[in-house]
């Protein structure tokens, strides 16, 4: 059976050192695009059947509502990581001045149109990172979104992250859910970092990590309509996945989460 998986974010445009060699020139050397969610992709294609399209948030944010469209219509599972709602929420029409004179400019709220994709049977999925959920300064946005009550956790309203050079406890409080049957977060390696969200009515957290004592949902799913939407609170790639990718079950637990029958 094939399973078409979007995912959007986690990539980065690296520039180089710059080199400041007199008191008026200066260069950088080496610029980069990395997709740091290739982890993550790999994983998902080796789902049998699994199409997989990988795209970073800035091409979200450029996408016409035709695309966007495309991309719902093609896709049974969308993931993002590290998106910040802004690239849902602007359009670059908005700042184009030649469109000022020429009447309004509006599009169909892209909120509401991922929230009718979920209802009428799709798969979102949401990993953390510094603009997931609430994000670093709140930057993230996605408690203050058209899309906050379609997520199986609340996000907060300020900053969410909670960082450690060396590792949160976890524990499974449904070790027989279907998503994580068979797999032994006893081996969980170090995660570094995650999104502090609160439980939501009715979502019962699946796995829970903490920090300094209190427990927070770090896997957690519900359905909405027809559909289903998971949250992954901490990264699925570096940096504060760097561990977790290397992980025996690190495929296994996605092959899971995206194929099993919850």
């Amino acid at each position: 059976m094939t399973k078409r998986v979007w995912h959007v974010g986690n990539w980065c445009i690296h520039t180089g050192n710059e080199y400041i060699e007199s008191p008026f020139l200066s260069a950088k050397k080496n610029v980069e695009v990395l997709n740091y969610g290739q982890p993550f992709v790999d994983a998902i294609q080796e789902i049998d059947g699994a199409e997989v399209i990988s795209q970073p948030s800035w091409e979200l944010y450029n996408l016409s509502p035709e695309a966007f469209d495309d991309r719902l219509q093609w896709a049974d599972v969308i993931v993002f990581g590290d998106v910040e709602t802004k690239c849902m929420m602007l359009h670059p029409d908005f700042f184009n001045r030649a469109k000022w004179e020429t009447g309004y400019v509006t599009y169909p709220d892209r909120f509401n149109v991922l929230r009718r994709w979920v209802e009428a049977g799709g798969h979102f999925h949401m990993n953390g990172g510094w603009y997931s959920f609430s994000g670093q300064l709140g930057k993230g946005g996605w408690g203050r979104s058209l899309f906050a009550d379609v997520l199986p956790v609340q996000c907060l309203e300020t900053d969410d992250l909670f960082e450690s050079t060396e590792a949160f406890p976890t524990q499974v409080n449904q070790p027989n859910h279907p998503a994580v049957s068979g797999i032994d977060f006893d081996t969980l390696p170090p995660l570094l970092g995650f999104n502090q969200t609160i439980p939501r009515e009715g979502c019962g957290g699946i796995v829970d990590i903490a920090f300094a004592g209190s427990w927070h949902p770090l896997f957690a799913a519900h359905h909405f309509g027809e559909g289903r939407v998971t949250a992954w609170t901490t990264g699925a790639s570096p940096h504060w996945g760097i561990n977790f990718v290397k992980w025996p079950q690190y495929n296994q637990f996605w092959r899971q989460v995206f194929t099993a029958d919850y």
